[in-house]
C-alpha cells in the first residue's frame, strides 16, 4: 500500500510573476547560447506597438528580439531590460529575449491596428532586427513575408547587420507592393572608433557594402547617421565624409540624431567614457545637464554641420522633415514594456529660423 500522507510533487505550471516595474514576467526557457550571450524564449502579447511623439505623426515599431548581440555602448534601448528584472548595462547584450510568436502576433495586430495604412511600420526602432540570432529564428523575415499579400503600406527598416542582404530578393518583392525604405544605420566611419563603441556590429565598409548591394538592386536605401556624439563623431570633416561614402555606394537620404541619454544608458556610456575618451566625462555631463536630450544649442549647431554636410554629398536638402525616432521623449509602454512613444525629427534638415 502506498502511504496517502506523502507529499507528492507539485506538477503544476509555476506561476507567473510580477516585476519590480509591475510587468508580468512571461514564463521564459532557455534557447542555447553563443558567444556568451543566452537566448530566451519570451512569448509576447502584441508585436505591433504604436509609438506616439508630441512633434510628429504616430508610426507602428516592431522588434521581435528584446536585448541585442551589437553591445552598443550607447544604446538608449537597455531600459527595457529592467521591465524584466535585468540590468540594462552587461544583461542587455548577453540575454537576448527571442519574442517565438511574433510572426502569428502580427498577422493579429495586423487585422486589429486601426491606422496602419496611414502610418509607417518601423522594424528595428529599438533593437536590431536582423542581430545574428536572426540567422537561427528568422523572425523578421517570417513577418515581412506576411506582408506579400498585401499592399499599399508603409514599411521601413533599420540595421546595422549585413544579414538584411539575405532578404534581398524578398525585399525587392515587398518593394513593388509597398513603400519600402531601408535604412543602414553607421554613424562611425573610423573602424577603430566604431569597433570601441559597436564592439560586435559589422564595420564601417562592411555597412556601406550593403548600401552599395541595395542600391544595385533597385531598392531605395538610405543612412541612418545615429547617434552623433560631441567630441566624438559631430565634426564637420567626419560628417561630411560618411555622407559622401554613403552618397557614393548609392544611399539616397541622410538623416541622423543626436544621443539620448536616458539614465540605464547613462551608466554603461559613462562606463564607455571612463575607459576610452576620460576628457570628454566633463563635457557629457555639462551636455545633459538638462535632461535627456543633449542641450539645445550644442543640438542646433550639429544639424548645421550635418545639413552641410548633406549638401556637400550631394542629398536633397530643405525644409525639416519629421522622422521616426524612438530616441527624444520619455516612453510609455505597451503591455510588454516595449517602447510605445517617441518625440521630435530627426537630424538633417536644414533648422528653420
Amino acid at each position: 500500500m502506498t502511504d496517502d500522507t506523502a507529499e507528492k510533487p507539485n506538477r503544476s505550471p509555476p506561476a507567473q510573476q510580477q516585476t519590480a516595474f509591475g510587468f508580468v514576467r512571461p514564463r521564459q526557457a532557455e534557447l542555447g547560447a553563443s558567444a556568451g550571450v543566452t537566448f530566451i524564449e519570451m512569448p509576447a502579447r502584441s508585436i505591433l506597438n504604436r509609438v506616439q511623439g508630441t512633434r510628429m505623426s504616430q508610426f507602428f515599431s516592431l522588434n521581435p528580439y528584446r536585448g541585442c548581440e551589437h553591445a552598443c555602448a550607447y544604446c538608449y534601448a537597455r531600459y527595457t531590460h529592467e521591465f524584466l528584472d535585468q540590468r540594462p548595462g552587461e544583461d542587455f547584450e548577453r540575454r537576448v529575449y527571442i519574442k517565438v510568436n511574433a510572426p502569428e502576433l502580427f498577422v493579429r495586430d495586423l487585422r486589429r491596428s486601426r491606422g496602419i495604412t496611414e502610418q509607417q511600420m518601423l522594424f528595428g526602432g529599438a533593437t536590431d532586427p536582423y542581430q545574428p540570432i536572426e540567422a537561427r529564428f528568422e523572425l523578421t523575415r517570417r513577418m515581412l513575408e506576411k506582408l506579400l499579400p498585401l499592399q499599399g503600406l508603409s514599411v521601413g527598416i533599420v540595421s546595422k547587420s549585413p544579414l538584411i542582404e539575405r532578404d534581398l530578393d524578398l525585399l525587392r518583392a515587398l518593394a513593388e507592393r509597398h513603400d519600402l525604405e531601408i535604412l543602414v544605420s553607421l554613424a562611425f566611419g573610423e573602424t577603430a572608433v566604431q569597433r570601441a563603441l559597436e564592439p560586435r556590429a559589422a564595420a564601417p565598409d562592411r555597412r556601406l557594402q550593403t548600401i552599395e548591394r541595395f542600391a544595385q538592386a533597385g531598392i531605395g536605401v538610405g543612412l541612418l547617421l545615429a547617434p552623433i556624439l560631441p567630441g566624438i563623431n559631430d565634426g564637420q570633416a567626419a560628417l561630411t565624409d560618411l555622407c559622401r561614402r554613403a552618397r557614393d555606394a548609392g544611399a539616397v537620404r541622410a538623416f541622423g540624431q543626436t544621443l539620448f541619454l536616458g539614465r540605464a544608458t547613462k551608466g554603461p556610456f559613462f562606463e564607455w567614457l571612463r575607459q576610452h575618451r576620460p576628457e570628454l566625462l566633463d563635457v557629457y555631463r555639462q551636455g545633459y545637464r538638462e535632461g535627456l536630450n543633449l542641450r539645445a544649442d550644442w543640438r542646433e549647431a550639429i544639424e548645421e554641420r550635418l545639413w552641410k554636410a548633406r549638401r556637400a554629398a550631394g542629398f536633397s536638402v530643405g525644409e525639416r522633415r519629421h522622422r521616426p525616432d524612438a530616441h527624444r521623449e520619455v516612453m510609455s509602454l505597451d503591455a510588454d514594456g516595449d517602447e510605445a512613444s517617441s518625440g521630435e525629427a530627426g537630424l538633417g534638415e536644414r533648422p528653420t529660423k
